[in-house]
């Protein structure tokens, strides 16, 4: 059976190079996210999504809501929520309900999510110019950085709300 991929076979389907290029893309993700990850983890005691909130919240000192938490880093609203609850514990974050819409919980940095951002960040940076940009020139970081932004909105864009 073909379809309009042209692909009729298995064969073929192995050989196929989007195929190919968009399982490079994918396991070269999970390869650096796995490698600077558990660097993260073992030396700052963040996961990396621990991280991504941390980064977020730095960026918006008045707080974001959760449900832009939850959409921004790709996580139905109960994933969100575990985590955000796992990072109150440990004291790295603030919730409280929004004095605007008292629906709305906003979720804002502590001064210690803060000092482990930091913290974290150089550590951070340290491992991403080893594995990343101390393998690849200039040019060709520039244009990997531009190309995965381009699709990263467009998948943004065409993805469905999570529940």
């Amino acid at each position: 059976m073909t379809d309009e991929s042209g692909i009729s076979t298995a064969a073929e389907a192995v050989a196929d190079p989007r195929i190919q290029a968009f399982g490079v893309l994918l396991t070269t993700a999970n390869r650096l996210e796995r490698l600077l990850g558990s660097v993260m983890e073992r030396e700052s005691g963040l996961s990396h999504a621990m991280f991504e909130v941390l980064l977020l919240l730095a960026a918006k000192p008045e707080g974001a809501p959760m449900g832009d938490l939850s959409r921004r880093l790709v996580l139905t609203s109960g994933g969100a929520t575990r985590l955000i609850d796992r990072m109150i514990e440990a004291g790295l974050v603030a919730r409280a309900r929004s004095r605007e819409d008292k629906r709305v919980q906003v979720v804002t940095l502590t001064d210690e999510g803060a000092a482990r951002l930091v913290e974290a960040a150089g550590r951070h940076t340290r491992e991403v110019e080893r594995h990343v940009f101390a393998v690849l020139t200039p040019d060709r970081a520039d244009a990997m950085i531009e190309s995965l932004d381009q699709l990263g909105r467009h998948a943004a864009e065409a993805l469905p709300p999570l529940g």
